[in-house]
């Protein structure tokens, strides 16, 4: 299986950074095709421009600068993000890969004014996560990333794609036991992946 995982977080010595790298060497030890994508080591840009948003409906215009990126997603057949949840939101650099590259005719398309999947290659859609707040004070809000995560990307996927989020939360007051012990859910739920 090709597996696209997109990874958003800047520092190296990171929970998250760990997770990356478990998330990526698991799918690897599994047997899987990992295309990597780190965000920020890529220096992904993240800003939609003005000239982008005019050009967001021409699809032969809307794709030339991030054209690399768009056919990295369309060769996964999983797509797996790791990144930690900040402000109950995506991290900007992540928010800002969406909106440059979930474009019309790539994470959609319309079809006699009816928006449809645009990545029906997408079989299984994981998510790798880390909270700074408890649960249930992330329930409370409304719980934004999770519902992205696995309603928003879901419809844009194939019909009959698999979605899994694999989340910690009060990651500023648990033990290194406790941590530890999610790395390794995540690195045995990777090699069944």
């Amino acid at each position: 299986m090709n597996v696209h995982v997109v990874y958003a977080h800047p520092l190296e010595d990171s929970l998250s950074a760990t997770l990356h790298k478990t998330v990526v060497e698991s799918l690897q030890e599994a047997g899987h095709q990992v295309d990597d994508l780190d965000l920020y080591r890529e220096g992904f840009d993240p800003v939609l421009s003005a000239d982008d948003r005019r050009c967001y409906h021409d699809v032969d215009i809307n794709r030339r600068r991030i054209d690399p990126y768009v056919e990295r997603l369309r060769r996964a057949d999983s797509l797996v993000l790791c990144h930690p949840v900040w402000n109950f939101g995506w991290p900007a650099i992540l928010k800002g890969y969406f909106d440059r590259v979930f474009l019309p005719d790539v994470s959609f398309v319309l079809k006699d004014g009816k928006i449809g999947p645009g990545l029906t290659n997408i079989r299984k859609l994981t998510t790798v996560t880390t909270y700074g707040s408890k649960r249930w004070r992330a329930m409370v809000l409304g719980d934004p990333p999770r519902k992205n995560a696995t309603r928003f990307l879901r419809v844009i996927c194939n019909p009959r794609v698999k979605v899994r989020y694999h989340a910690l939360y009060d990651i500023n007051n648990i033990s290194t036991d406790h941590a530890a012990g999610f790395v390794e859910k995540i690195r045995l739920e990777m090699l069944k992946h």
